[in-house]
């Protein structure tokens, strides 16, 4: 097995196509050390890695209002064959930006997801980690990384 990193834009093109084609993230939380996990549909910025949500009030916001460290996973069924999934990790107030009506970015927002929403979540990520296994057939390690 190989270490070898993929050259960043090949990464960013395997990232994005690999994004392109899901709908649905697991968005992981936590408070007082209980972790939740919430699947959610999600949408991208087609210049830009970030990505929104459209949270219904509840746990997780407060979970993100406390503690604004989260981790996304993406992931392909197996049943389609392959071994892939992404990891991205946003920490911070700065990357996790809610959105309401008369926000300066929240039509910008609105114009990016499907249907009307009343809150909208911006999640800028720094780091994106994707696992494919058929990296290795192309001489690369199956885990590579992308620090934004």
């Amino acid at each position: 097995m190989t270490n070898q990193k993929m050259p960043e834009e090949e990464l960013k093109r395997e990232i994005r196509e690999y994004i392109d084609k899901r709908k649905v993230l697991v968005l992981c939380t936590s408070s007082n050390n209980i972790p939740r996990a919430t699947p959610m549909d999600f949408y991208t910025e087609k210049n830009s890695f970030n990505i929104y949500v459209g949270p219904a009030p509840g746990r997780k916001v407060k979970n993100m209002e406390e503690n604004p460290n989260i981790s996304i996973g993406i992931y392909t069924p197996l049943s389609e064959g392959k071994i892939q999934g992404m990891q991205i990790t946003a920490s911070g107030r700065d990357r996790l930006i809610f959105l309401r009506e008369g926000d300066e970015e929240f039509e910008k927002a609105q114009n990016i997801v499907r249907g009307k929403r009343k809150l909208l979540l911006k999640i800028i990520p720094e780091k994106i980690e994707l696992l494919d296994y058929d990296f290795a057939k192309k001489g690369y390690s199956r885990l590579q990384i992308l620090k934004l």
